[in-house]
């Protein structure tokens, strides 16, 4: 009997990864795709469909089980706070990915969490409980791994700390806003460099500038993310923490001040280290959710699974 083939979905702003591997999870063949966001969503789930069929056909066997990723909220009746996905509010992704791919066996999740996942399996929080993932590219977002496993949330919501507060003298929003994001988020950080530099200068830029205004401005951002960070570990108490996303081009300079600030404000400072998946991150974490899945329906013969609070966790 062959070996069992899963396939993971990875939906960016600009790009869609697509991949099959067997059991172990290795890759064995791999497409990408333009996300064309403009466009209407039923248009690259047709063309995700034709890129599932020629791995299949690569591959020379049937596809059991898939997992999906993409930005945002991810839930059972849409995707919320994508930004980057236009036109996608609506698009419930669990139903759209099994009816385009002709497999039953489907779990969906944000690209972060999944990220945080393929750390918990085969990165540098694989061990560590609980341990905390925090990325910081475009924009910002942690994950808690328990068990090797990564908290949702009671509405798939857990993690969204762009909606930090971190100026409670300025409270005259009327609904969520993503305010830390707006400090440290690596777009939000480039068209702030912009404006007072008054060339295009992108966040990785700015953090190596030796201009007193770059400098002020990347200290004040660094400022923001280690008190969001302290205060994340302050509430988790993680045995570590792995830094992942675009931030990591500038680690020699990020990762000291961090770790000072966990160990002069944390009462149990964790580890704090890179993440060991810095390309792929996401893609490797929904393939960990499709063989997740395919074991789940293993054990479970005909029964649906229902929606967790965790995405794959250990008994």
């Amino acid at each position: 009997m062959p070996a069992a083939l899963v396939a993971a979905i990875d939906i960016g702003g600009t790009k869609v990864d697509v991949a099959v591997a067997g059991s172990t999870g290795e890759i064995l063949q791999r497409l990408r795709l333009p996300t064309r966001p403009a466009g209407d969503p039923d248009d690259l789930f047709r063309r995700l469909g034709a890129a599932l069929d020629e791995l299949r056909r690569r591959a020379g066997r049937e596809i059991e089980a898939v997992g999906c990723t993409c930005p945002g909220i991810v839930r059972p009746d849409g995707i919320l706070l994508a930004p980057n996905l236009p036109g996608w509010q609506d698009v419930a992704l669990a139903e759209k990915v099994r009816e385009l791919s002709r497999v039953d066996v489907v779990d969906v999740t944000n690209d972060v969490k999944a990220a945080a996942l393929a750390e918990a399996r085969a990165g540098q929080l694989r061990g560590a409980e609980p341990g905390l993932y925090l990325n910081v590219g475009t924009g910002i977002a942690a994950a808690v791994t328990v068990g090797g496993g990564v908290l949702q949330g009671a509405h798939q919501a857990g993690g969204e700390i762009a909606y930090f507060m971190p100026d409670v003298d300025d409270d005259n929003a009327t609904a969520p806003e993503p305010a830390l994001e707006r400090i440290v988020g690596g777009g939000p950080l480039g068209e702030a460099a912009t404006a007072v530099l008054g060339r295009p200068t992108t966040a990785a830029e700015l953090y190596r500038s030796t201009d007193p205004v770059a400098t002020a401005l990347a200290h004040r951002a660094l400022a923001h993310l280690a008190a969001a960070l302290v205060n994340c570990c302050v509430l988790v108490d993680p045995e570590r923490v792995a830094l992942g996303g675009g931030l990591t081009g500038s680690a020699d300079l990020v990762l000291p001040l961090l770790a000072s600030a966990l160990t002069r404000r944390v009462p149990f400072p964790p580890d704090l280290t890179l993440a060991r998946f810095t390309t792929d991150a996401s893609l490797h974490g929904a393939l960990a959710l499709a063989l997740d899945a395919l074991a789940d329906r293993a054990s479970r013969p005909g029964e649906q699974a229902s929606p967790a609070l965790m995405h794959g966790s250990v008994s």
